[in-house]
């Protein structure tokens, strides 16, 4: 009998010993568990090293959700900011919002350049949304109309004027990209809404070339928001898919926002001319990409403003984020109505830990495994790209390991498709424990930041998960309430 085959015979032996100490009921359980150790640590001596365990599993833990309302980066109702004249614009966080969105005029440009001095007041301004450590939706535009004004051929400027300014401000939008949350279309026509031009410029080659100029403005990980689901299926007549979502091509990166919001059937032109259709188109295409605007007035007799409404709308067409200011009238019916704190929490998304399986302990030559399930709950998926992370954090030292865990594109492994209809999501995590990890016990944490090099380290950019004591707002870690040891 070779050495071998030897060992292949002790271990059968062993196995047949344990087998019979199972079945004998008249052990006790405690010379069970005994007699089931030594047998396990004879098995394990005789093994060769290369097949032994990599660590001692440990019971799939399971995690709480919570029902409480919190901002995170990049949804939710939103505040509104003067960003050409503020000073400061900490009191956005104060009331409980991550993002603000702003106007800025350029009335007195429509037949000139934009002077460096307007560039660098626009520079030194995206500082300061960068200092109050919220993020901003930006829309440029030529008028604002108000009371009584016309509307119908609101002020703007001419083609060629208007793409030389969105070139002129190419190289600060790049430069300010990780406070941008999204790019509204903007410059054309009232309210920069791509309608009523007096330049003409609400047709469809002129807002194809505008677009374009938007689009090779912003960087690849930013979109560009259009009013109108009509053109953007005008662009592209086939509604964006699974396929191209985040992929940087030029659909992936046109969203949609509704300015007009539940007003009437059409949503006050919104959908016109085929409402049924682009409706559909919009559905589609919204999983995908940046989606948020605000209530309008309503049409009395066709309003649809009432909750189950609102939230069947809101969940169909993926909302992100909402004016919390206006249309004040709406947003009271839906507090009357019981409505309006849940649309708070589910405006975007809205990320839980369901359950996690990871080993009590580890040796340093061999991989860590494990994985977290995680579901959404909310309207919408992150749309802009999203880092994903686990921490391994030493209990005595506070020493802290990054090991990433994030695969652009991934199914799985990329938060921005961690959509509400896909349901429970598996991560699996295979990793190789850092050469510079000492022994001892380390917590595990999930870190979601913001993958921008100057936000990457501030927690007021990192996502909380929707999980009751998970969550360090000193850190912007989730901890996942376990522990792994870290062997020599």
């Amino acid at each position: 009998m070779n050495r071998y085959t030897s060992c292949l015979w002790t271990i059968g032996c062993i196995c047949t010993i344990l087998i019979g100490c199972m079945s004998n009921e008249n052990r006790s359980e405690t010379a069970l568990s005994a007699k089931e150790d030594q047998a396990v640590q004879q098995i394990d001596k005789l093994m060769p090293i290369a097949t032994k365990p990599s660590a001692s599993a440990k019971p799939s833990l399971t995690y709480t959700p919570t029902t409480s309302e919190f901002p995170n980066p990049e949804r939710g109702f939103h505040g509104n900011i003067e960003l050409m004249s503020g000073r400061n614009f900490s009191y956005v966080r104060r009331d409980g919002h991550s993002l603000a969105r702003s106007y800025i005029r350029l009335d007195e440009y429509r037949n000139r350049p934009l002077p460096p001095v307007f560039l660098a007041q626009l520079n030194r301004q995206l500082q300061l949304v960068r200092a109050a450590k919220i993020k901003v939706v930006i829309r440029f535009g030529y008028n604002f109309p108000t009371g009584n004004d016309n509307i119908e051929k609101s002020p703007d400027a001419s083609l060629a004027l208007t793409i030389a300014h969105i070139n002129q401000l190419k190289p600060i939008l790049y430069q300010n990209a990780d406070v941008i949350a999204v790019l509204q279309g903007g410059f054309i026509g009232a309210w920069g809404e791509w309608h009523s031009s007096g330049n003409g410029l609400a047709k469809p080659q002129p807002k194809a070339k505008i677009l374009a100029a938007l689009l090779a403005a912003t960087p690849t990980s930013r979109m560009v928001q259009l009013r109108y689901p009509d053109d953007i299926r005008t662009n592209y007549p086939q509604a964006l898919t699974l396929s191209d979502a985040f992929s940087g091509k030029r659909q992936a990166r046109v969203g949609f926002h509704n300015d007009c919001f539940l007003a009437n059937q059409a949503d006050a032109g919104t959908y016109e001319p085929d409402r049924s259709a682009l409706a559909n188109y919009a559905s589609k295409m919204t999983p995908f990409v940046a989606v948020g605007g605000e209530t309008c007035q309503v049409t009395p007799t066709e309003h649809r403003s009432d909750c189950p409404t609102a939230e069947v709308d809101l969940a169909r067409f993926h909302w992100s984020y909402l004016n919390a200011g206006f249309y004040t009238p709406d947003l009271d019916r839906w507090r009357q109505e019981g409505c309006y704190e849940r649309i708070a929490r589910n405006l975007g998304y809205r990320l839980q830990l369901v359950r996690s399986s990871f080993p009590t302990q580890v040796q340093r030559t061999q991989d860590l495994r494990g994985n977290f399930a995680i579901t959404n709950v909310g309207y919408a998926g992150p749309y802009n790209p999203r880092g994903l992370e686990l921490i391994l954090r030493h209990q005595q030292t506070g020493k802290i390991y990054r090991i990433p865990i994030l695969k652009p594109l991934s199914k799985t492994h990329d938060p921005r498709f961690w959509l509400p209809q896909v349901g429970e999501i598996t991560v699996d995590i295979r990793a190789k424990v850092p050469r510079a990890a000492e022994p001892g016990v380390y917590e595990l944490l999930l870190n979601l930041p913001d993958p921008m090099p100057k936000l990457a380290n501030q927690p007021e950019y990192a996502i909380r998960l929707a999980n009751d004591k998970t969550w360090e707002a000193k850190t912007g870690f989730n901890s996942l309430r376990r522990t792994v040891r870290l062997l020599k």
